[in-house]
């Protein structure tokens, strides 16, 4: 447990030291293309994706990041999975059945590699406590949970929607508004976007 707590106060630490004004998190490389699959992606960005490979490998889901299917993935990187662990007293990866690990994993994952252009544009709600808002999309994942989701641009320098095109989503199951960090990171075989740090495990 204490390998947990440091590595998780390490990250921490990083992030907090590695934060803009902007309060921006690289986890991915926005609009990135990337010549491997999407397994070979995260080997590759180990840093802030070793922990949600080794999940992968204990879910058996080598076949579905490292195929040519196409898929969407809405992915959880280290720190979520770290955290999580934390909450539950986990001290690896290898702690959490094959079966948590795919149920999970498949929760973040659509089938079909979906843009962030492709997605509609929406408005968020303004009631308190509503996660889904006006227009926007639903869609199923492949662990039978479903997400809204929407884009937007925001307004820059005074001009409206002159901002660049943001994606929003919201688990349903959950009833959760999760954040996007970087989105359109391209594999061969799909498409990331990676959700936030302040995202957690069980979110979705």
């Amino acid at each position: 447990m204490r390998t947990v707590n440091w590595i998780v106060g390490m990250a921490l630490l990083v992030m907090v030291a590695s934060c803009t004004k902007d309060d921006f998190h690289k986890t991915g490389i926005s609009k990135g293309r990337f010549d491997g699959s999407m397994l070979e992606y995260m080997k590759a960005h180990h840093y802030d994706w070793d922990s949600t490979v080794l999940m992968v490998e204990q879910a058996g889901l080598e076949s579905l990041f490292d195929g040519e299917e196409p898929i969407t993935f809405f992915g959880p990187t280290n720190l979520s999975i770290l955290r999580y662990m934390l909450r539950n007293n986990i001290e690896r990866v290898k702690d959490m059945t094959p079966e948590f690990c795919r149920e999970t994993l498949l929760r973040h994952v659509m089938k079909g590699k979906m843009m962030r252009t492709e997605f509609p544009h929406g408005t968020a709600s303004s009631e308190s406590g509503e996660v889904v808002g006006k227009d926007g999309g639903f869609y199923s994942m492949m662990g039978e949970n479903r997400i809204w989701a929407y884009t937007r641009k925001d307004e820059y320098n005074g001009v409206k929607e002159a901002g660049p095109l943001l994606l929003y989503i919201s688990s349903i199951d959950k009833n959760k508004k999760i954040d996007i960090a970087s989105g359109d990171i391209e594999p061969n075989n799909g498409v990331v976007h990676s959700l936030s740090y302040q995202f957690t495990l069980d979110d979705m």
